[in-house]
């Protein structure tokens, strides 16, 4: 770097700043910097400009100011660059800016607008308040400082503005800049400048005027948007607008009127408004301006009327009239809407309603309104149907046309409808009640409509008599070849001159045969040669005589895998495609003579004990090794507990079912545990028949083939019930060295038990409280060595009671009378005398079921020897009495059911699984004419008529599956005799197995 010796004229050495020790930059002007940089950045990046030219001041030595020019040019030296300028020193300056700035503030301050002074460098001399407190500024961070600095918004617009205001005398143009301020955002601001001259010894300054335009800015563009926004609805809506004068004339007339009437605007304004309206319609139109204009507001109800089109015809309109100020004047405006299109729909609707109106009076379906289950509407067929006028209809309610069982279904269907406002797609059937009193089914489809503005459910209604009568006949048909036919457990042919004409996959089965080879064969063919001559005799007698009833044999059939088949046939005539024929009904015998084989097999041994057997005590089973101890063999002493030997060989009654319920499992396993003997003994309960609780004593013996495998077992038991009862008393008399025997009669046991207790060392006196499971109330039940008066108090206390919650206890209480009756109120019962007691609880597992009072009336402790004998008493007696109330409460409950059961006049029957009757009540056995033993197991099908028997099958199936409730099929008596009945049927289970429940009510 290089200077001229001349810079010392600023009172710089050259050598200061070839040294380094001063920078150029250090002598500009600090308001000056930032634009020389600015300027040349500019100039670096302009290659078609060889000069930087800059106007800026610098500072001498001493302080001074000075203006300078720059010109500066870039010379290429040695492939670098060499940048040689000329600084020429305009004038140099030393004035009072002081006095110059306080002369300047004195013109600015009193002016309420931000005011702002720049000299001729456009740097800030000077600002009033109001500038400050707009820009949040400080003077100390604003004047010196160059004006483009404040602002980066439009520097170059700015610098042109300025520029000019230097040029003109008189500047009074203005600008408007966008800049942000803080706290305030983006705002709009009005710069207005005019040059200043102070009268001093400076260049004159510029005076810039700044306003905040913002809301007027706002303002402007908000009423642009709003009369851009109106003037679209006016003259893109939809309806036309037209404004008429008090004259009636047309002043104004948007361009959908124009293209409504086809007349260009300039021709509609200048005439009236009845000059497009046909002759009519005048008076109407006259009036309502009239009424507009006079009451200065608007009407409310619109109007229809006519408007001519200018090339003939007319056009629809609603108008609607409203008082408005046009132009300083009262006018009328009114708003045309082309309805044209709606009256064209309205014709349309009026001739589709008259159509549908015939459609719907002509159908064949009935058609009503319900709302609010109220008929609204109802057409001729609906009327047809039921049998009631339109007018008899309007005072009904829609349930009153229905029966009872489809009232709920209905009544769910129409809320859905109109909760979810659509059709329901699916069709429901129902019955309509008639005015005659008839029924009718129909089929009913619900659909949603609004009828008279009200949401409201239209129903068709379509009479599906014949076709429901079809449908009875077709079921019918069905039957005859349903599903119990082909996959039933018995074989099922229809033979006809001698030839199978029909054999169920059952027969097949049996015979091994396919039905190819089954049909159009010759029925004996499939008998065995024994069989052959008898059941073809039995065939044709019955076909001759025409026999009625069925004919019941047993007979062997040849099969096809070799050998012969037993079974048992049972035949009868029918009609078959218009020719008698023989139906007979085939069941496989085989497992029931395997059976009987075994059976006599046990004869001999059976012929032998019976004799030893009836006279003993003892009584002899031969079980089968299954779950509930099938009995194959049971002597006849088993009537000492209520039960018939045939009863239990029949499998009517299984030998697991008499065994106490509470023993079954303990039982089960010690079976499964010592299975792998051969000799077992067991002691156990049993139930009698009267519901009894019988200990017995079981030895047997596990016989097995040559192979180990378990084929039956055989044993006897023995009733052992008064030795166990003498030897659980036994227990209770250990401990304190005595003995009491149980009476049969349970009240006895009861004042046996106090007796005893009331005979340990220092008690001579108590009472046994039996606990009502249910209500907790307590019951003296039996009581020693108390007065009458005392026990008549105390012999009852209700569960809730104060006497009864004090003498719960939870473990046994060793107290004082008086100590005991203090937390009582009222008698205390102190004339008794009675002084130590003992309250014994007495439970049966977690339940109490008893409370054992025990007292002295000369001793004040009860010795501790004493207390454990009593709670020993306690924890025996407890099981006897909770097993005791629970026999009671089973027994009770078996009772009174067999005697609704026997009361009813309603035949009942429990069935198994298979159809066979597991229980019949006593009004079965007196109507049908069978004994106990012969209904009890046998299969409900065996009650109906032979000619019925394959439809009576189906029916039982359906039922026996669940998928049936009802039968009306009659049943035959032992005499013959139909007995007409409906029977009604329902599921159910009893020891936990499934059953149906069958009640026959006969037809009167």
């Amino acid at each position: 770097m290089s200077v001229s010796e001349n810079i010392s004229l600023l009172g710089y050495h050259p050598d200061d700043f070839v040294s380094g020790k001063i920078s150029f930059m250090d002598l500009i002007h600090p308001s000056d910097i930032e634009v020389v940089r600015h300027k040349y950045t500019r100039y670096a990046k302009d290659d078609n400009n060889p000069f930087f030219v800059a106007d800026y001041r610098l500072k001498s030595a001493d302080g001074k100011i000075c203006e300078v020019s720059e010109r500066t040019i870039n010379l290429s030296v040695d492939d670098g660059c060499l940048y040689h300028g000329i600084i020429s020193v305009k004038r140099s300056f030393k004035f009072d800016t002081d006095k110059e700035k306080n002369y300047c503030k004195s013109i600015v301050d009193g002016i309420q607008n931000p005011l702002l002074i720049l000299d001729s460098s456009f740097h800030v001399f000077a600002a009033n308040q109001y500038f400050y407190e707009l820009f949040k500024l400080k003077p100390e961070n604003t004047e010196g400082k160059h004006f483009l600095t404040l602002n980066d918004a439009n520097k170059d617009e700015l610098s042109s503005f300025f520029d000019r205001a230097f040029q003109e005398e008189y500047f009074f143009d203005s600008i408007e800049v966008v800049c942000s301020i803080d706290g305030l955002g983006k705002r709009t601001l009005k710069l207005t400048a005019r040059l200043l001259d102070t009268g001093m010894d400076r260049k004159r300054l510029i005076l810039v005027s700044i306003e905040d335009i913002t809301p007027q800015k706002m303002a402007e563009a908000k009423l642009r948007a709003s009369e851009e926004k109106y003037s679209t609805l006016i003259e893109k809506g939809n309806d036309g607008i037209l404004v008429v004068n008090r004259e009636g004339e047309l002043i104004f007339a948007n361009s959908k009127f124009s293209q409504m009437a086809g007349i260009e605007e300039n021709e509609l304004l200048g005439g009236t408004l009845l000059d497009f309206i046909p002759l009519d319609y005048h008076r109407m139109i006259g009036i309502r301006l009239k009424k507009v204009l006079k009451d200065m507001r608007s009407i409310r109800r619109n109007d229809e009327v006519k408007f001519t089109k200018a090339g003939g015809g007319t056009f629809s309109a609603e108008i609607s009239l409203s008082y408005i100020v046009h132009e300083q004047q009262p006018s009328v405006m009114v708003t045309v809407r082309d309805i044209s299109e709606r009256k064209r729909a309205e014709a349309e609707l009026k001739a589709s309603e008259e159509k549908y109106s015939t459609l719907v009076e002509k159908g064949n379906d009935g058609i009503i309104i319900l709302h609010d289950l109220s008929f609204k509407f109802a057409n001729s067929k609906f009327s047809e149907l039921t049998g009631y006028s339109r007018m008899e209809l309007t005072g009904k309610t829609f349930t009153d046309l229905v029966p009872v069982d489809y009232r709920r279904m209905i009544i769910k269907r129409i809320k859905k409808v109109l909760k979810d406002k659509h059709s329901i797609r699916r069709n429901d059937e129902l019955e309509f009640l008639t005015k005659a009193d008839g029924i009718f089914p129909a089929e009913i489809s619900l659909a949603y409509i609004l009828h008279e503005e009200k949401p409201s459910v239209m129903m068709t209604v379509r009479d599906i008599s014949e076709r429901k009568q079809a449908e009875a006949e077709l079921k019918a048909s069905e039957k005859k070849y349903s599903s119990l036919v082909e996959e039933g457990n018995d074989g099922i042919i229809i033979v006809q001159n001698g030839i199978l004409v029909f054999a169920n996959m059952k027969f097949c089965e049996i015979t091994g045969f396919s039905k190819t080879e089954i049909l159009l064969s010759p029925f004996e063919d499939f008998l065995s040669l024994e069989y052959k001559r008898m059941v073809i005799n039995k065939f044709r007698k019955s076909l001759e005589k025409k026999r009625n009833s069925s004919l019941k044999y047993e007979i062997e059939l040849v099969s096809k895998r070799g050998g012969n088949t037993p079974a048992e046939i049972n035949s009868s005539i029918i009609d078959h495609e218009g020719a008698p024929a023989i139906m007979a009904i085939i069941r496989d015998i085989t497992d029931q003579k395997e059976k009987e084989k075994e059976l006599l097999e046990l004869i001999e041994v059976q012929k032998v004990l019976e004799t030893v057997i009836k006279s003993s005590p003892a009584i002899v089973f031969f079980w089968k090794p299954d779950e509930d101890w099938k009995v194959e063999f049971v002597s006849e002493n088993i009537s000492q507990f209520g039960y018939q030997a045939e009863d239990m060989m029949s499998g009517k009654i299984l030998y697991g079912d008499i065994i106490h319920p509470s023993d079954v499992e303990r039982l089960t396993m010690e079976y499964d545990i010592f299975s792998g003997e051969e000799n077992l003994s067991f002691e156990y309960r049993i139930l009698t028949k009267a519901g009894e609780v019988r200990w017995v004593d079981e030895r047997s013996v596990l016989k097995r083939d040559a192979e180990g495998k378990l084929q039956y077992i055989q044993g006897i038991i023995v009733d052992i019930t008064e030795r166990k009862n003498v030897k659980n008393f036994m227990q209770i008399g250990n401990d304190v060295g005595m003995l009491f025997s149980p009476l049969g009669d349970v009240g006895d046991m009861f004042s046996q038990l106090v007796e005893f207790t009331t005979q340990m060392d220092n008690l001579d006196c108590g009472a046994l409280y039996l606990v009502d499971g249910e209500t907790g109330d307590m019951n003296i039940v039996a009581h020693s060595g108390l007065s009458a008066e005392f026990v008549k108090s105390a012999r009852h206390y209700a569960g809730k009671s104060i006497h009864a919650r004090l003498l719960k206890t939870e473990y046994p209480l060793y107290t004082r009378y008086y100590e005991l009756t203090s937390m009582i109120p009222g008698e205390k019962q102190s004339y008794e005398g009675l002084e130590a007691t003992a309250l014994i609880p007495i439970r049966y597992g977690m339940e109490l079921v008893a409370i054992l009072m025990l007292s002295s009336h000369s001793v004040y402790s009860v010795p501790f020897e004493v207390r454990d004998s009593l709670e020993t008493v306690a924890s025996q007696i407890g099981p006897v009495i909770g097993r005791m109330r629970e026999q009671a409460d089973v027994q009770n409950n078996i009772r009174n059911l067999q005697f609704i059961f026997d009361v009813m006049e309603d035949m009942v029957f429990m069935l198994d699984t298979d159809g066979c009757i597991l229980y019949a009540n006593s009004h079965a056995f007196t109507r049908l004419g069978y004994s106990k033993n012969e209904l009890i197991g046998m299969n409900l099908i065996n009650l109906y008529p032979q000619k019925v028997l394959l439809e009576a099958a189906a029916e039982i199936k359906s039922i026996l599956e669940g998928s049936a409730k009802v039968c009306t099929i009659p049943f035959e008596s032992v005499t013959g005799e139909l007995i007409s009945i409906e029977m009604y049927c329902s599921m159910g289970q009893l020891n936990d197995n499934p059953i149906t429940i069958c009640v026959s009510r006969e037809k009167v």
